[in-house]
């Protein structure tokens, strides 16, 4: 009987909650000197839960992005991050539209950004409460009211149970998508700056083997008569 409830609970769990969390991920490339923006719409009393990352920030790793939240009617800045690596924001609005999300990268002249975020839109208010329970599960007439009421319990519980065990599975996910975005961003790094290493590396090469070269041509020449330098040596001298 039991495992009956439980069964019901968890079909029932998808549907109360399913339509109350609406969460999505994106990788974007913002070009330098530009600005990008996304719309989401988000109701009246909802919550804006975002979280970005640079993860990428060009060959000289500027890792920093300008991110704006703006409101759908007038425009009003409801968050502002200047020039920040990463932040996380939770935000309860007031008004239903369109909510604009705008990543900056106008300052940046040269270095192209890849931003990682996740948007979360989720409802503030309580979970309703479901008034025919009863038509779920069929009854005979020699069902008690005691029995009534421990199934309800029973299954109430299962199911604080697994919207508890929902939200931490949700919230390990979402450190394991940042723990990612870091991963990736400092591997990002760590290329870059090994490709920095070995053009730099390259360049000092070459001064040094056309020194040491003009530096024998030039030895060699106080010494040959025939040298086209010779001349001009004797013309110094």
């Amino acid at each position: 009987m039991f495992r009956g409830y439980l069964l019901w609970a968890v079909f029932l769990l998808p549907l109360s909650t399913g339509e109350r969390e609406r969460e999505s991920e994106w990788t974007v490339e913002i070009g330098a000197g530009k600005e990008e923006c996304f719309f989401e719409t988000v109701n009246k009393g909802e919550i804006i839960d975002i979280d970005y990352q640079v993860v990428d920030g060009g060959s000289r790793n500027e890792l920093d992005i300008t991110f704006r939240i703006f409101r759908p009617q007038d425009g009003m800045i409801l968050v502002s991050d200047f020039k920040k690596p990463d932040n996380a924001h939770r935000t309860s609005v007031d008004a239903s539209g369109d909510y604009k999300l705008c990543f900056d990268n106008t300052y940046s002249r040269f270095a192209n950004k890849i931003i990682f975020f996740e948007l979360i839109i989720e409802s503030e208010s309580e979970d309703e409460e479901d008034g025919d329970n009863d038509e779920l599960l069929t009854k005979t007439d020699e069902e008690t009211l005691q029995y009534k009421e421990e199934r309800d319990f029973r299954e109430s519980q299962i199911e604080k149970a697994l919207k508890v065990i929902k939200e931490h599975i949700t919230r390990s996910r979402q450190f394991q998508d940042l723990i990612r975005a870091t991963e990736f961003r400092d591997r990002s790094v760590a290329e870059h700056n090994f490709e920095n290493v070995n053009f730099w590396s390259l360049v000092h090469l070459g001064i040094l083997i056309c020194s040491a070269i003009i530096q024998v041509v030039l030895v060699r020449s106080l010494f040959d008569e025939k040298s086209r330098f010779h001349a001009f040596w004797k013309k110094l001298c």
